[in-house]
């Protein structure tokens, strides 16, 4: 089988690495996409050996993330010509092998091809603990929350068309995976505040665009709060978190992947995990000891 690993990214290159050393334990360097959003040359440096893609970054719209996900899917779709599975992911999430038996490739070598992709179980990783950099990522923090949001089709085996921050499919299907983990570690960076208030930056200069075009009124209220004011986002998470049932994991994943299944949703023409389940009634775990060894 073969496989191929894309992702996009910008300024992240801490988390382009941790990226590209995770996923080349299953396939050559050459097999992992980087889209430079930009053309870093830093990120060129990082991603040696990878296939590179440069994307232009010079004006900023608010359809900013929209044109991403329409490009990061048309990427996957031509691939899928030359690979089998085509994996598309933030460059801040990482698949896990839950299973405790066998590994990821021989997993999905075995796994059905029923609708257009494989979504693994999300899993929001929680901070816990000081970032040291002496110790395995996940030791530190191994509590996560079980998330829709982070339960993406991103493992793609047939043309898809990707909903904004590839969440759910548009015209598509999908199957949730109960030996497959999707682990976003947004909230477990080094570089998390520094990465916020670049991100800010990209809210103004968004805005900016709005005004100059004469569409500022247009755009909703809430358009980028996740950006604009992450920290209201991260108490929310922190709050369900903290109320949140505790699933025992260590016989397998069935009941978070079940609980999942049940809140898929077709709305229109989209798919996706319906969050509202799990606002009311959030799930957590903690992390198997061979889990949290994932990340050095």
């Amino acid at each position: 089988m073969k496989i191929a690993f894309v992702t996009m990214v910008w300024r992240d290159y801490w988390l382009l690495k941790k990226w590209i050393s995770h996923n080349e334990q299953w396939v050559p360097r050459r097999q992992l996409y980087v889209i430079n959003h930009g053309g870093d040359p830093k990120i060129d440096e990082i991603a040696e050996g990878c296939s590179i893609i440069h994307a232009p970054r010079d004006e900023l719209t608010p359809r900013l993330d929209r044109q991403r996900w329409d490009l990061l899917g048309a990427v996957t779709n031509g691939l899928l010509a030359f690979y089998d599975r085509v994996v598309c992911s933030d460059v801040d999430e990482f698949l896990l092998y839950l299973g405790k038996e066998g590994d990821l490739l021989s997993h999905l070598e075995a796994a059905g091809t029923e609708g257009n992709a494989i979504a693994p179980i999300g899993l929001n990783i929680m901070p816990s603990n000081n970032f040291d950099p002496d110790q395995p990522l996940l030791v530190q923090h191994p509590n996560a929350m079980v998330h829709p949001k982070y339960t993406k089709p991103c493992i793609a085996h047939s043309r898809v068309v990707y909903t904004v921050g590839g969440h759910g499919l548009q015209r598509g299907d999908y199957v949730i995976d109960a030996k497959i983990g999707l682990a976003h570690l947004h909230y477990v960076t080094p570089d998390y505040q520094k990465r916020m208030s670049d991100r800010q930056d990209i809210v103004a200069q968004s805005r900016a665009h709005a005004e100059r075009q004469g569409d500022a009124d247009k755009i909703p209220k809430r358009f980028w709060i996740n950006w604009k004011e992450p920290d209201l986002i991260r108490q929310k998470d922190q709050r369900n978190f903290e109320r949140g049932t505790i699933v025992d994991v260590s016989g397998g994943f069935d009941d978070c992947a079940n609980a999942l299944r049940a809140a898929k949703v077709s709305k229109g023409k989209q798919t996706v995990v319906e969050p509202e389940l799990f606002n009311k009634s959030p799930l957590r775990i903690v992390l198997p000891e061979r889990l949290q060894q994932t990340f050095q």
